[in-house]
């Protein structure tokens, strides 16, 4: 028998994994700077950082779904055994590469390994809770989001060598698979077995409703992984070209951080706001709020730095808010037989979508400026609004 004391400690120790292994998804990133000097990267070279990442991650997710590890060994298993893995690929990183080509395929296969810590995660968080299930699952995007913000706090420590401040983040996902192996076990709630199976795509398709959450989920991901992969970039160089040189690097990672901070915090709260309102009309409400920021943060380059703080506080907070609901948007309105693979459809297309976007900014920071660079994300809440809108008038 389960008690409920037992509950939140679970929920506590996932949501402190979530956050040490998610560490490792921005570690290369959050050393850019150093990359740069080291490897001599173009701004192209610099996107494919984050673009192998995703890569990854699809590839990992296709894996896990397709052979349902989740279900064929212990949740907590793939999951401690995932988190495991990708911190070893750190401490690859750390001590053997030399190359940039070899750097890119050892990132892949840490993007591929964090396929196994979060949707296992959010499986776990999930067993434990029943009339708070939104609230777990808020609990573990808000954790996502923290962890992925974690190696810019590493950057605050000032300490120049990026092969150490990597190795943090290797290490941390070591000691989040040893929490979740000794400490997490799967609750009394376990929804079963939901498999991936190719033959459910014709009925996802023909649902409608299901076809309006999945293009605001789209929209969503256009604007989501641009911004967090190029933002720190952004901050960076507006705070040199503003005729300030010195402490640039602590700058962009205390103000990238405190972006993710506040984002995690805004996703904590985000799920009970969205059960009280509607998930549909607070999905809304945040891609406007960041659909406006993708505008506004271009005008402050180089120019007003106040401005361009907050400015990217309120973006950081809003971007990822609804990110969530679109998991528990799905649920209702399609079918639970094919949810495993809706999900992972979802998923799949909506992190090949933020490769494009990822890779659209450095064109246009090169073709014209920074100042004009987020505004191609713009597009992405603006679908997604529409598409959002079109499923609250279709109830």
């Amino acid at each position: 028998m389960f008690s409920l004391e037992s509950r939140w400690k679970i929920l506590i120790i996932l949501s402190m994994s979530a956050i040490l292994s998610f560490s490792l998804w921005f570690s290369a990133n959050a050393v850019i700077p150093q990359l740069t000097d080291y490897f001599n990267l173009t701004n192209s070279e610099k996107s494919l950082l984050s673009i192998i990442v995703t890569i990854g991650f699809i590839s990992g997710a296709l894996t896990y779904a397709v052979l349902n590890l989740p279900d064929v060994f212990k949740t907590k298993n793939v999951f401690a055994a995932s988190a495991a893995l990708g911190g070893v690929t750190s401490f690859i990183v750390t001590f053997f590469v030399e190359s940039f080509s070899i750097l890119l395929v050892i990132r892949f296969f840490t993007g591929f390994f964090l396929a196994g810590v979060y949707p296992p995660g959010m499986k776990l968080a999930s067993s434990w809770f029943q009339k708070e299930r939104g609230f777990a699952v808020g609990c573990m995007g808000a954790s996502l989001a923290l962890g992925s913000g974690m190696p810019y706090l590493f950057n605050l420590t000032g300490i120049p060598e990026w092969r150490v401040l990597i190795s943090f983040s290797g290490l941390a996902a070591i000691i989040s698979a040893i929490l979740v192996f000794l400490f997490v076990k799967e609750g009394p709630y376990t929804a079963g077995t939901i498999k991936f199976r190719l033959e459910n795509i014709k009925e996802i398709l023909s649902n409608r409703e299901l076809r309006l959450v999945n293009f605001g989920y789209f929209g969503h991901m256009w604007e989501l992984y641009a911004m967090w992969a190029w933002i720190p970039i952004f901050l960076r160089e507006s705070y040199i070209q503003s005729g300030v040189n010195n402490h640039s690097d602590l700058f962009f990672s205390l103000i990238t951080f405190l972006i993710f901070l506040f984002g995690s915090f805004t996703t904590f709260i985000g799920g009970r706001i969205a059960d009280k309102f509607g998930k549909a009309q607070f999905n809304i409400l945040m891609l406007s709020i960041s659909g406006f920021c993708c505008l506004a943060i271009g005008l402050t380059f180089s120019f007003n730095r106040i401005a361009m703080i907050i400015i990217s506080l309120v973006w950081g907070m809003a971007v990822v808010a609804d990110s969530p609901q679109y998991s528990g948007l799905a649920t209702e309105v399609g079918d639970k037989k094919y949810m495993g693979t809706a999900v992972t459809v979802q998923l799949a297309i909506g992190f090949f979508i933020s490769i494009i976007s990822i890779k659209l900014i450095p064109i246009i920071v090169d073709l014209f400026s920074w100042r004009y660079a987020f505004t191609v994300l713009f597009l992405g809440p603006l679908f997604g609004v529409i598409s959002l809108n079109n499923l609250r008038k279709s109830k």
